[in-house]
């Protein structure tokens, strides 16, 4: 399947666009070839959610590399497309292994903090590193005052200070910060970057589009909050 690249997984910007580069390919079609750029650390973007669908059926169809793999190796799983690449009718299938998360799920792992246990007196912070404060957008381990609440996003307080001056990360290079480098940052069950990097699907349908959330590496900050929803055709591909 990969070597044809029947369903469209590959985006020629994997390999081109200098602030995500993540996967090459090499040949032909028939001879599709691959390989990882970098340390493989950095979130794969110009996905659709279709392909996160695909991937979503690969892995529980048991994640086959080698030997034969039919249409079903990604057609079918966690959600039954059988060749489409348009459309919201899909749902995950009872007894999937692995899909999409729905937008209650990535909600609850991003904001979730029960008070007992430290979080907020309702149980949710407003941004994803266990906080109501507004973030800071700075490199990893920075300048900021004290190193917490830091994520990859896009703010400029017209302040000579180090951080919020800015692109977190970008300087004319991948503007993708590896998973967990903002050690401080993480949410109560452990999750990274769920603020900033790049935009994650979910599996909301709203109108004719797949449900996003979380910002990304160019966003601004009101992108981050709980109150941050978005949505797009679930055909689109973008970092």
């Amino acid at each position: 399947m990969a070597d044809t690249d029947a369903f469209g997984l590959y985006s020629t910007n994997m390999g081109t666009q200098p602030y995500g580069l993540g996967i090459a390919r090499a040949n032909s079609p028939g001879t599709y070839a691959y390989s990882v750029i970098g340390d493989g650390q950095r979130p794969v973007t110009y996905v659709s959610w279709f392909d996160a669908a695909r991937f979503s059926n690969w892995l529980h169809n048991g994640q086959p590399n080698t030997g034969s793999q039919t249409a079903g190796t990604t057609e079918q799983g966690a959600y039954a497309l059988n060749g489409a690449t348009s459309g919201v009718g899909f749902t995950k299938g009872v007894g999937s292994q692995y899909w999409i998360p729905s937008e209650s799920e990535w909600y609850k792992a991003a904001y979730y903090q029960p008070a007992a246990a430290g979080g907020d007196a309702d149980g949710y912070w407003l941004y994803p590193m266990q906080t109501n404060s507004v973030p800071y957008s700075d490199q990893p381990a920075g300048a900021t005052p004290d190193n917490t609440r830091v994520g990859n996003f896009y703010a400029d307080d017209g302040l000579a200070n180090g951080y919020d001056d800015g692109y977190a990360v970008y300087t004319g290079g991948n503007a993708l910060t590896p998973v967990g480098v903002y050690t401080s940052s993480d949410s109560y069950y452990g999750t990274f970057d769920q603020g900033g990097n790049v935009w994650e699907w979910n599996d909301a349908i709203i109108s004719s589009s797949r449900g996003l959330r979380g910002g990304s590496w160019f966003s601004f900050e009101d992108s981050l909050p709980a109150s941050g929803r978005g949505s797009v055709d679930p055909a689109d591909e973008d970092v």
